[in-house]
């Protein structure tokens, strides 16, 4: 069942720059041109906010995070977000589709549901991020373009598992791997977790042992995590009734919706949307 409502901008939409076929797109921020979005969005692609002056707050699925010097964010297709940023804020942004990328196997530990979507370099870090950055900015041929962007996201990986071992060990494990994918084509159609251990050929008890044991949490944890993300984007971003939310995420009963949200929430669905300001 496809969810509507939250506008999704494609690359070509960003900044009314022509699409390009190989879904690749880097612009520079000398300083940013639009310092302020204030209305939440989210995109039907892979970006790299790279912060190298200024300040401001990032919002991501409702948590602002603190931007500053050598600040990287990371956003995946389908998140939310907005920014509040110093006018004098320099940096760039490289967003590219998921075809795009060489690495079509495991996500990166940085673009998972459940991920940190903020890193904070060294300033050695940010100098050899930036050397790669304007390596890619200096070339137009699409094969190279996407080897440099490969380099990119190994380093910010390999510098994302220092900063969050946790995450990475979870992300970088095969069969957690496969069930976050599964999960995000299918949080709103399935919520057991005997249909995804099916789907993935193991007992419910293993994976759930799996997912524990790698991040800390259960597979019906990060399937209940799921819904309750999409619940709140629905919920602030999109003028859908409860019921018609509900629905959409596999609720038949809008009542029992309403009792799962407020258990791990504490707040109704109503009383959520009106402290957001929705209402």
């Amino acid at each position: 069942m496809a969810i509507t409502g939250l506008k999704t901008l494609g690359i070509e939409k960003i900044f009314n720059l022509p699409y390009r076929q190989e879904d690749f797109k880097l612009v520079q921020h000398n300083p940013i041109n639009m310092p302020v979005i204030d209305e939440a969005h989210k995109h039907d692609f892979f970006m790299l906010l790279i912060v190298g002056k200024g300040s401001g707050t990032h919002t991501i699925d409702f948590r602002d995070y603190k931007a500053g010097p050598r600040t990287v964010f990371f956003l995946a297709p389908g998140q939310a977000h907005q920014w509040n940023f110093s006018a004098n804020m320099t940096g760039c942004q490289v967003m590219f589709s998921g075809s795009f990328m060489l690495q079509k196997g495991p996500m990166w530990p940085f673009f998972t549901p459940s991920a940190h979507p903020v890193l904070k370099l060294s300033p050695e870090q940010y100098t050899q991020l930036n050397a790669e950055l304007q390596l890619m900015s200096g070339d137009t041929a699409a094969n190279i373009t996407q080897h440099r962007l490969q380099i990119i996201l190994l380093l910010l990986q390999r510098w994302y598992a220092v900063a969050y071992p946790s995450e990475t060990a979870a992300a970088g494990n095969r069969l957690i791997n496969r069930f976050l994918q599964l999960l995000e084509k299918q949080y709103a159609q399935q919520s057991e977790v005997n249909y995804y251990a099916a789907r993935l050929h193991v007992t419910p008890s293993y994976l759930n042992t799996v997912c524990r044991k790698e991040s800390g949490i259960t597979a019906g944890e990060y399937i209940r995590e799921r819904l309750l993300l999409e619940a709140k984007r629905l919920l602030i971003l999109t003028d859908m009734d409860v019921k018609e939310i509900a629905f959409s995420l596999g609720f038949n009963d809008t009542s029992y919706f309403s009792r799962f949200f407020r258990k791990y929430t504490t707040q109704t669905p109503v009383d959520f949307r009106r402290h957001a300001g929705h209402l």
